[in-house]
């Protein structure tokens, strides 16, 4: 939960830049899943736009969907249901009895979006646009809940009675409470705090009258000004018995500061004796790659797991006699697989228990399994109760049991290799009332295809309202980056060349190609009829299709566009880093390299049109290629979202944004309205 807290709203982060085939078998091995329908109702953008979700939307390190009372009997979950017609979320807290299966209890409702928040230039949080949920914590007597509610554009540290009783508000500080930690003795809870900062508010005041010197605090892409900030962030304890707060004792400070330390340290367990299970990553490694799992004893000694089954450890759990460990990993082909492993200690090899399709996040142990958080293509998320020797599931709690009376479009897994060999997979989800013979228009939604097939990545493509309106839909999952840089280590080659000759976008558009004239073949898809969807690093994959492929006959993207003067855009900051990575710098116009990602350069041969729905945050990337695109007489229109980050986050956006890529392809793949909408005067 640590540092992801931060509220209100604030700047947006710089569009994504990832440095990141054949199919097997025909369909052999591939997964066919249907939503379990009721009777025939078609969903519709706004029955999408909403479905309640639970927890962070992307839990970061540290973050829980869910929480579980210290008896491991009850659970709480913040449940967020987007309204559009008022563009405000109906919040509320629900406690589960995990295995009673009673109905679950409402314990506080209302207050306003919690916003996710990182780390950007100088240290100072940019907004993602990404929910960021609330920690929950339990009293250690299993009577209170403890959690942050905004109100009024402030957090504070809220209770909430676990009977149902009612909730309070325990902290009042002007400025909101970022983070939070619950003593030990129930009675003091540590928490973190911004307060302005005279000096630095001084500081500020005083540049500006003499004009900000234009430096690396400037990113121009969505601010005006510099990114600085003129507060300073305290640590303070409230008495919960009396309500009054003080600046925290250094040994308080000291236990949150260990705390936060903790909740980020990454995937780890703790056995009664005091071993403690971790990942051990090994030198040079900065990321899962060659990661494994180990086991250090109260005396420093360790053992480490050498099999390639226990790299990329998601989570890790004691086996109840603590002779063992139990731990999630991606697994299968491409990692298309959550797998559960158990791994005796002193043996070479761990057994694997359990595997699923399904996405399964924050999975926590009780006697009866792991109690998890489940996505499925055709479910949103929920919580489960899974037992990893038998395989048997059971479902917990799901705040969305009417969406199961919508008749979907059935889902079916494909796994292939792209042009460079490397295994990938994504879902085809067929038009309703598919009909064998017949081909279909097509939309692909790339990036990432785990889980609940919503919106795909920044959930803006409605997958289903696609497939409830007759087309087929492409969900890709983007190929395995680390696989194209494993390969420039081997041979000694500079890893700035993965964007210098665009390997990496070759890389992820031959996948989809592969993909598409796979359909195309089956005589699924009408190959003058295939659109594509993309979203910050999958806008980048849009822009590089548009002109290096003849695929595509119309495209939307958000989070656009890739320009040879984007250093000046995103500030010297983000720009050096972008040399560092491979980018050509403005002062050597390379027209070989642009040739290849530039809409301005390429805005006669750009045949598809393209729409562009894009944050105020973001908007000034995407004004030249527009405007390149509108001279050269080609079809586009640019759409600018108000107070929006990276991520929409208001529920009118979102279904706008539904509802507008629902016509922008229905007119330009099937010829359905009479385009007025996309004139413009300019």
């Amino acid at each position: 939960m640590r540092r992801s807290y931060l509220m209100g709203a604030g700047s947006l982060a710089v569009p994504c830049l990832v440095i990141w085939g054949a199919f097997v078998g025909s369909e052999a091995g591939a997964s066919m899943a249907v939503a379990p329908n009721a009777e025939e109702t078609r969903l519709t953008a706004g029955d999408l736009a909403r479905l309640s979700d639970l927890g962070p939307a992307s839990p970061t390190p540290g973050q829980h969907i869910f929480s579980l009372s210290p008896d491991r009997k009850l659970a709480a979950v913040q449940v967020r249901t987007a309204d559009p017609s008022s563009n405000r979320y109906l919040i509320r807290i629900d406690v589960i009895e995990i295995t009673s299966g009673s109905a679950p209890r409402t314990v506080d409702t209302g207050g306003d979006i919690i916003l996710q928040f990182v780390s950007g230039v100088g240290g100072v949080a940019v907004s993602t646009g990404n929910a960021a949920g609330t920690p929950l914590i339990w009293s250690h007597d299993g009577k209170w809940i403890y959690f942050l509610k905004r109100l009024a554009g402030t957090a504070q540290v809220w209770r909430a009675a676990a009977s149902g009783a009612g909730s309070e508000a325990v902290t009042s500080e002007a400025g909101g409470v970022d983070d939070f930690l619950l003593l030990d003795d129930d009675h003091r809870l540590v928490y973190s705090c911004s307060q302005r900062d005279p000096a630095l508010e001084g500081a500020v005041k005083a540049e500006a009258l003499r004009g900000f010197r234009y430096d690396s605090r400037f990113i121009p892409l969505f601010a005006d000004g510099p990114q600085v900030t003129t507060t300073t962030r305290v640590t303070k304890t409230v008495d919960l018995s009396t309500g009054r707060a003080w600046e925290a004792s250094s040994a308080e400070a000291a236990e949150f500061e260990k705390s936060v330390q903790t909740a980020t340290a990454g995937p780890f367990a703790i056995s009664k004796e005091g071993r403690t299970a971790f990942v051990s990553v090994g030198d040079g490694q900065q990321d899962s790659i060659g990661s494994k799992l180990a086991v250090r004893n109260e005396t420093g000694e360790e053992q480490v797991c050498t099999s390639p089954d226990c790299t990329g450890v998601l989570a890790i759990w004691w086996t109840k006699d603590a002779n063992g460990l139990r731990f999630m990993r991606r697994d299968g082909w491409a990692n298309s697989e959550t797998a559960i492993y158990e791994w005796k200690l002193g043996t070479s090899q761990p057994k694997r228990l359990y595997a699923t399709p399904d996405l399964l996040l924050d999975c926590q142990p009780m006697d009866l399994g792991l109690v998890c958080a489940r996505e499925r293509s055709a479910d949103p998320r929920h919580i489960v109760l899974l037992n990893p020797d038998t395989g048997r599931i059971r479902v917990v709690y799901d705040p969305n049991p009417e969406f199961h009376r919508f008749s979907l479009g059935k889902i079916e897994r494909l796994h292939w290799r792209n042009g460079f060999g490397i295994e990938t997979f994504g879902d085809l989800i067929y038009p309703l009332g598919y009909v064998r013979g017949r081909t279909y228009p097509l939309i692909v939604v790339q990036y990432l295809s785990r889980g609940f097939l919503r919106g795909g990545v920044g959930d803006e493509f409605p997958v289903q309202a696609f497939a409830s309106r007759g087309y087929a839909v492409l969900s890709v999952q983007r190929p395995d980056s680390s696989l194209l840089r494993l390969e420039f280590d081997r041979n000694g080659v500079d890893p700035a060349s993965l964007v210098r000759d665009f390997r990496d976008r070759r890389s992820v558009l031959s996948a989809i190609e592969i993909a598409v004239r796979r359909l195309i073949n089956r005589g699924i898809v009408n190959p003058r009829q295939v659109g594509i969807t993309g979203l910050s690093d999958g806008s980048s994959t849009v822009q590089f299709a548009l002109i290096n492929s003849d695929l595509f006959s119309a495209a939307s993207v958000s989070g656009c566009c890739w320009e040879p003067f984007q250093d000046a855009t995103v500030g010297p900051a983000a720009a050096k880093a972008y040399h560092q990575s491979g980018w050509p710098p403005l002062v050597d116009y390379n027209a070989e390299f642009w040739s290849h990602i530039s809409l301005i350069a390429n805005a006669q041969r750009v045949s598809a049109p393209l729409l562009i729905q894009q944050s105020d945050d973001e908007f000034r990337a995407a004004i030249a290629s527009y405007a390149a695109l509108k001279q050269a007489n080609r079809a586009a229109a640019l759409f600018v979202f108000p107070m929006e980050h990276h991520i929409k986050w208001q529920p009118a956006h979102r279904l706008a944004a539904y509802e507008r890529n629902l016509r922008w392809f229905d007119f330009w793949l099937r010829g359905i309205g009479d385009g007025r909408e996309w004139q413009s005067e300019d």
